[in-house]
């Protein structure tokens, strides 16, 4: 796997760490079986920073602390899923290597890309 984005001073462009079609992928296996395990709890429970950080996704309290529907954080995995997958620009460590050199920020134009 490897995260790709971008170091210029104002730009935050990154995109999902490199496909492999055995390896990481959104539609791994593992991935699937998770969402399937969450979807149908009534409550799933977060620590205040992940709720902090959030706070798009619908969110509950109670004595127990905060919480959303499994229904609710599944569709809000999703849509993150989604927008992850639509953003691709370089899918795979292979493409990455023919494109390298060449590569400019699709965000801001400049070549100051990073991979962690």
């Amino acid at each position: 796997m490897a995260y790709l984005h971008c170091h210029s001073l104002n730009c935050d462009w990154s995109q999902d760490d490199f496909w492999q079609e055995n390896g990481y992928n959104p539609f791994r296996q593992d991935i699937v079986n998770d969402l399937k395990d969450m979807l149908f709890k009534d409550k799933i429970y977060f620590d205040m920073n992940f709720f902090d950080e959030n706070r798009d996704l619908l969110w509950s309290r109670d004595y127990n602390g905060v919480y959303c529907k499994g229904t609710d954080y599944v569709a809000w995995l999703l849509a993150r899923k989604s927008r992850s997958v639509k953003g691709m620009v370089i899918r795979t460590w292979k493409e990455w290597q023919e494109v390298k050199e060449s590569f400019v920020c699709p965000q801001c134009g400049k070549r100051n890309l990073d991979i962690d």
